[in-house]
């Protein structure tokens, strides 16, 4: 018996040391399959501006001449500006949720990221230009039929749904993440919309391997829950809504500062996530090269240009958060990386006094669109969180 297992052993040394077993090295993953070579020929779309809609152009110098500050309930609750907003989260939710077409009359309320094609060795801009959309930066930056009184005719069926992990005040449903948003090359033909297929290239020429989809989530508490709370999940949000149009994250990354029993963090995430779900219990830092810093923890997690990442940043403490945002600001290595990025800012708005108690902040809603607008003229798809 034993020479018969030793005959067996020796055979199987033998067939695995046999030049061009690809199976058996695949199996062993000693080496990774072979990538194809990304040349600086190709042509790419490389973001190229921002065009604000003229719906967030109004609030922009309503906020920036001061007329509207503290006056925005006020101002959502006038006729017109409850029509929009009802127009604006039926469209997004119609995307998001059930992948149903823009409707015409509603594309003019939606801001534009625009890219242009770029070919060859020095990327020659060959004039073509694609636009996407995205929510306009309007009201208190979250969704505009919550939180503030209803205007007239703001209550009906649209105004009571919400989806998984989220309720009124935790309403994320205003928020078009770009695997749902509408794209074309002629935006002057309300019928050329398009959903999906769309994923910008990168600006380096680099052997490339297949594109991989990462998550962080900065201030994360549990995956399905916020003490308890399931309306503020998150990483759940996250994941819902991605999968929906078939984006599911390689990698999700989370960070919470407050301590937990691993059984509690463990206990929600499905089966299918757990392979892919990394969990530092574990506040984030603001220092570039401290050990828990997000950006500098994605930069070593060879992450490149044709991945798409995700980062949501709530954790409920201004400076850090501020110096994190500045960072990405700045730093044009951290924004190649990262496509779209979810941020409650926390400012002086009356509305959210009694949530944030910031009634002496001297941060106002228009230091928030001016940072918004930044990155998004960067070519962030930046979002406001709730």
């Amino acid at each position: 018996m034993k020479k018969a297992i030793l005959t067996v052993f020796l055979g199987m040394i033998s067939f695995l040391a046999f030049p061009g077993c690809s199976e058996i090295k695949m199996l062993m993953k000693t080496e990774p399959p072979e990538a194809p070579e990304c040349t600086n020929d190709e042509c790419v779309w490389i973001f190229d501006s921002y065009q604000p809609s003229q719906w967030e152009q109004e609030w922009r110098r309503g906020e920036e001449t001061g007329e509207r500050r503290d006056r925005e309930c006020e101002v959502l609750a006038t006729p017109e500006e409850t029509l929009r907003s009802k127009r604006l989260i039926a469209a997004v939710t119609g995307l998001v949720l059930r992948g149903e077409p823009m409707p015409p009359e509603s594309i003019t309320l939606f801001s534009r990221m625009v890219y242009a094609l770029r070919c060859g060795p020095d990327f020659k801009d060959t004039g073509r230009r694609r636009v996407q959309l995205i929510e306009p930066l309007i009201g208190i930056l979250r969704d505009p039929l919550t939180i503030c009184p209803p205007g007239e005719g703001a209550k009906d069926a649209l105004y009571e749904s919400f989806g998984l992990a989220e309720d009124a005040i935790q309403s994320k449903r205003f928020l078009l993440i770009r695997p749902a948003a509408p794209w074309t090359d002629t935006p002057d033909d309300s019928h050329s919309w398009r959903i999906g297929g769309f994923n910008p290239g990168p600006v380096e020429p680099k052997r490339c391997r297949a594109p991989m989809n990462f998550a962080f989530d900065l201030g994360a508490s549990f995956y399905d829950n916020w003490h308890g709370d399931k309306s503020a999940a998150s990483t759940l949000w996250l994941v819902d809504r991605f999968q929906r149009h078939n984006v599911s994250f390689d990698w999700i990354v989370s960070f919470e500062l407050e301590k937990f029993d691993p059984d509690q963090i463990y206990a929600n995430i499905p089966k299918d996530i757990l392979p892919h779900y990394l969990y530092f219990n574990q506040g984030v830092e603001s220092d570039p090269e401290g050990k828990w810093n997000p950006w500098r923890i994605l930069m070593s997690m060879g992450v490149n240009p044709r991945d798409y990442v995700a980062v949501k940043l709530d954790i409920d403490a201004p400076e850090i958060e501020q110096a994190l945002i500045e960072q990405l600001q700045n730093n044009p290595k951290i924004r190649l990386l990262v496509d779209e990025v979810f941020f409650e800012h926390h400012v002086n708005v009356k509305a959210m006094w009694q949530y944030w108690g910031t009634d002496k902040s001297p941060v106002t809603i228009k230091d928030s669109m001016r940072i918004f607008s930044d990155l998004r003229s960067k070519g962030v798809r930046m979002h406001s969180w709730p």
